[in-house]
Parts: C-alpha cells; structure tokens; sequence
C-alpha cells in the first residue's frame, strides 16, 4: 500500500486488517485477492472472501470503518464494497463472500471509478490501484447511510434492482421474467421441489442466507 503514502497526514500499521489514519479520519482496511466464484451460468463472476477473525469482533464494535478491498492483480485493479454493509456482516459466518464481474475489473482505466450494479443489489466501486490515494480523498461520496443509521446499526433497506428486490442479503421477490415463465407450469402441477432446483440453479450462489423456506415462499408468491 506504498501508494498510500503520498495521502497527506497519512499513517498506517502493518497487517491485514491495517489501521490508517488520514488526517482525522480513522479507517481498518483489509485486502483480500479476487478469484472465480465458479458459477456454470455466470464464469465470469469473481469474488473476494470475509474469513472469521477474532479481531473482526472488536473492529465491528468500534466506531471506525471497515474497508474491505478486493483486489485482481492481472489488471491490477481493486473493489470496494459499500464498507457499512460489509462490516455489519463480520464473522456473520464462516465465509461471506462479496461479488464482482470479470469484464468490469477488465473495463476499469487509470483515472476513472466504476460504479457497477449487480444482481444482488450491491454497487461496488472498481478502481485502479494507482487511484488508491484519490479513492480515499473521495471515499465518503461512493457509500452512503441515512441520518439515522450508524456503521454499528445498519437497518435493512430494500434495495430496487431493475430486476430485483433485495433486502438485508435476501431476494424478496422474483421479478425476472424468464425464470417466472419456467416456474409457473411447474406451480401449477405442484411440482415444488422441481421448481426450488430451478431456482437454486438460477441464483446459484447470490443469497447465501436464503434458507429453503425464504425460496418456497417466493414461489408461492408467484402468480
């Protein structure tokens, strides 16, 4: 994180959670590689990986952000999710993954930051590395909380995709169309359990933390 150096009032302590201080602004950045998330329908689908890590129980106490970067070294690029979500889902489970796409890391040039839309709702930031330091002067314009929210307390809000509903990690509606046209022959012959395989196929791997139950209520909720 050399490029960091060039930050004004600027100081950092090694390690991966690291602490920097940028004036009077205090942030943990962690820096995790990105690799496939080997989805058959979506190959180019990348993701970086929240471990469980005792200081992370101390860290989403504090006051301080947490900045999770994920970072793709052949184009030399990094994502930054929107760090109030992120941290409020530290050492949520064994493993939380956050989402990004190949052809946007490929698509990112010096100077420019990204904003990109997945179909989980989330809008990570893509940037190149050597725009560390000017994604830190900016990094209070990208993520947003409303008034009475705090990095401590984040509230579900449902987030509109053009396609989906999502709130707090969880699909509250199946809108897309196609699917919807695959699921109602098999609603209507009450063949349930087919039905949840093609769902599970189709959003294999967006919502972990949808149980079987949160997928069979969706299909019934279509008409």
């Amino acid at each position: 994180m050399k490029m960091l150096n060039k930050l004004d009032e600027f100081n950092y302590e090694d390690g991966n959670p690291f602490l920097i201080k940028n004036g009077t602004m205090k942030s943990y950045v962690y820096v995790k590689n990105l690799s496939s998330a080997y989805f058959k329908e979506r190959p180019d689908t990348t993701r970086a990986q929240l471990p469980i890590r005792e200081e992370f129980d101390e860290i989403k106490k504090s006051d301080i952000p947490f900045i999770f970067l994920g970072y793709d070294q052949q184009n030399d690029v990094l994502v930054c999710w929107n760090f109030y979500n992120v941290k409020a889902r530290l050492n949520e489970k064994r493993s939380v993954s956050f989402y990004s796409r190949q052809f946007f890391q490929d698509e990112v040039s010096l100077g420019t930051f990204l904003r990109k839309r997945l179909k989980n709702g989330d809008e990570p930031i893509l940037f190149k590395r050597r725009d560390l330091v000017e994604f830190f002067n900016q990094i209070d314009t990208f993520f947003h909380i409303s008034q009475d929210e705090t990095p401590n307390a984040i509230k579900p809000t449902e987030k509109v995709d053009n396609e989906q509903f999502v709130s707090n990690g969880k699909l509250l509606r199946i809108t897309d169309k196609e699917l919807i046209e695959q699921l109602k022959p098999l609603i209507e012959t009450k063949r349930t359990l087919q039905a949840l395989k093609v769902v599970g196929d189709f959003y294999k791997g967006q919502f972990p933390t949808m149980k079987l139950a949160d997928w069979n209520k969706l299909i019934k909720d279509i008409h």
